[in-house]
């Protein structure tokens, strides 16, 4: 019984010490600031417009398209993640997002990372 306690004890002891160095080792600035669609494009600098292609056209694609962007803490995009829309209009709209640039946003006065939903509405 002594034993099975202790060894309960030291597995414990082994995660709390775990989740410590984990957590003190996490790179700085790694932490992503929610951003509101609002915002994010009033802090865009930079907005090439999403091209309606040929295929498009011919297509007559129309309708909504969302995507959710990375902003890097310098106000780059980082990433540009396809929510829905028509794919002949949601690769053009990535496209061009990933040519904008921001303001940095900050948190506690530092550049941070952000997160932010866009969405672009196509109509014929």
């Amino acid at each position: 019984m002594k034993n099975n306690v202790r060894q309960c004890w030291r597995v414990r002891a082994v995660r709390i010490v775990a989740c410590i160095l984990l957590t003190s080792c996490w790179p700085a600035g790694a932490a992503e600031l929610r951003v509101a669609e609002a915002d994010a494009k009033r802090a865009a600098i930079k907005k090439t417009p999403p091209e309606y292609t040929d295929a498009a056209r011919q297509m007559k694609a129309s309708g909504k398209v969302e995507l959710e962007i990375t902003i890097s803490a310098a106000g780059a995009v980082d990433d540009v993640r396809i929510i829905s829309g028509n794919p002949f209009l949601t690769r053009p709209c990535a496209k061009a997002v990933k040519e904008w640039a921001f303001t940095p946003f900050k948190e506690n006065g530092q550049p941070v990372k952000a997160i932010a939903p866009l969405s672009f509405e196509f109509r014929q």
